[in-house]
């Protein structure tokens, strides 16, 4: 049996021991069941309990015994879908807590720095980013070497952030070194609402700017963010970077 698969879907490894023990097992009492999953009694019960709740198991008396076996597997999949439902629905649920959240964070104009790591972490950074910004505003970004152009890793990553700002119609606007000209062009130069200009420059990290954050980049298979939240220090960046802009090259 593949157990990863129970794993994935939610169930705990007691559940997937006595779910398991069952299959084997067939229609059983508790007393195999402990023996065979090596759950104890005063767990057993409570484990097949939820079993039977998620519609995994099901029980019967039989001559005056209560026994247990799994429900039809195709059930899994229909746990699943009941599983995406409920969570679509605390999605909808979740939006008015969050945006009452993110108004009482802005408010207090906090400035505050987190690290980030892996390819998850980086799309929790870029996500909050994107979502400080409304329609029609920018983001600007300074491009920092070949591997963010190359690495297929991170050339997913950003073609999944491209379709995001797209969505929201946010204009991208970046500066990358002379030396990327022909990868960029390549890759980005013809999207929509994308605009890059080259300079002979050289940054100690790639730098992403929103309204009020600023992204400094380290690419690769597991890479780092540093998130600063600082309106003040992302004006300056933007203003930083708008003066180069003027004297970079399309």
């Amino acid at each position: 049996m593949d157990k990863e698969i129970l794993r994935k879907i939610g169930l705990t490894e007691g559940e997937i021991r006595v779910y398991e023990s069952l299959a084997k097992l067939g229609r059983s009492s508790t007393g195999p069941i402990m023996d065979k999953s090596g759950i104890s009694s005063s767990k057993v019960y409570l484990i097949l309990e939820k079993l039977i709740q998620k519609g995994l198991a099901s029980s019967i008396i039989e001559d005056n015994v209560k026994r247990f076996q799994i429900t039809n597997p195709r059930n899994i999949l229909e746990y699943v879908e009941n599983q995406q439902r409920e969570l679509e629905r605390i999605k909808e649920e979740s939006r008015p807590f969050i945006e009452s959240l993110t108004k009482s964070i802005g408010e207090q104009e906090e400035e505050t720095a987190q690290i980030y790591k892996g390819f998850a972490g980086l799309k929790v950074a870029f996500g909050s980013l994107l979502d400080g910004l409304d329609k029609g505003e920018e983001f600007l970004f300074f491009s920092q070497s070949e591997e963010e152009l190359t690495n297929p890793n991170v050339v997913s990553f950003f073609k999944n952030l491209h379709q995001k700002r797209l969505e929201k119609d946010i204009l991208t606007r970046g500066i990358a070194d002379d030396s990327l000209k022909k990868t960029f062009q390549k890759r980005f130069i013809g999207q929509k609402r994308f605009k890059a200009r080259f300079h002979p420059l050289t940054l100690p990290s790639a730098v992403s700017i929103g309204r009020d954050r600023i992204l400094l980049n380290i690419w690769g298979d597991n890479p780092i963010c540093f998130e600063i939240v600082s309106k003040r220090n992302a004006d300056r960046y933007r203003e930083f970077f708008n003066k180069t802009w003027k004297n970079a090259k399309s």
